[in-house]
């Protein structure tokens, strides 16, 4: 089975984004989470089918790899813009 490449709003991410790095997670049976995370906190998603396509797309965007949430300064980065948790914050739609 061929392997997915980075899809393009991925690519978008990395040129633009300030120190992306990647975070890949088991999700599902067949599907692994590939989530870039900038230093300001901005992040963006895709699923891959496999772990190894997860692994793949990372080297091909030239992005560092972490494999799961044990790094805390990569949940730090993540939890940099949560809007949930702050007075007047960020708010979904009803």
């Amino acid at each position: 089975m061929p392997s997915k490449r980075a899809p393009n709003h991925l690519r978008d991410f990395v040129k633009i984004g300030e120190e992306v790095e990647g975070v890949i997670q088991h999700v599902g049976r067949e599907t692994w989470d590939l989530v870039l995370i900038d230093v300001n906190g901005r992040w963006v998603r895709d699923e891959f089918p496999t772990e190894d396509a997860a692994e793949a797309a990372c080297r091909e965007l030239g992005v560092r790899m972490h494999r799961g949430w044990d790094d805390a300064r990569m949940v730090r980065r993540m939890n940099a813009r949560d809007h949930w948790n702050r007075p007047g914050g960020q708010r979904r739609a009803l």
